[in-house]
């Protein structure tokens, strides 16, 4: 998802991503803009590390479980494995846990989020990236057989890929998403 992320963080929000943002938060520009911020003036380095991220994190959600949860969320967003996320990271995570109901509005937001090519088309790779996060937060450790993320991407992608070009574009990718049991299960678990 963010496995081409530079190593020096933007101080500037990202165009397309904050477009993604709005489109699927219902939060307007200025208000997100309003919070990167208030980020940056609390982290003017433009990152988080683990210690900081359950710091804020347990600040905006005290809903939420033990500390070992945020642990849990921080590792999952940090998709390169740094130890560090910036603020669209984590305005991506407050995002989907708070404000994106419906199930559509989820898939659409994860692809645009996981197109990282940006060609607005999703390959095997970037697919598996996304089923690996979403096994990931629903703790799931098992990926063998059915529940292969490489497998999974490969057969979604046969399926639903009608141009023959081993890519989905947002709505084949939400169609794919949704028609699937194990990843429906994993987004809707009351469906």
């Amino acid at each position: 998802m963010w496995r081409n992320r530079k190593s020096r963080p933007p101080k500037d929000l990202d165009a397309k991503k904050l477009a993604a943002l709005v489109d699927a938060s219902q939060i307007s520009e200025q208000e997100i803009r309003r919070w990167h911020t208030d980020f940056l003036d609390h982290y003017p380095s433009g990152l988080l590390d683990k210690k900081a991220f359950v710091e804020y994190y347990q600040k905006l959600h005290t809903d939420i479980g033990p500390e070992g949860s945020f642990e849990k969320i921080f590792e999952m967003i940090d998709a390169n494995n740094d130890g560090t996320i910036d603020f669209n990271e984590l305005l991506v995570v407050i995002v989907l846990m708070s404000r994106l109901n419906a199930l559509d509005s989820r898939l659409a937001f994860a692809f645009d989020m996981y197109d990282a090519s940006g060609d607005g088309r999703i390959d095997r790779e970037e697919l598996a990236d996304v089923i690996s996060a979403i096994y990931d937060h629903a703790g799931i450790t098992d990926r063998k057989g059915e529940r292969d993320p490489k497998k999974r991407a490969k057969e979604i992608i046969s399926q639903l890929d009608d141009s023959g070009d081993n890519k989905l574009n947002k709505e084949e990718f939400i169609k794919g998403c949704k028609n699937d049991p194990v990843i429906r299960g994993l987004l809707t678990p009351s469906i």
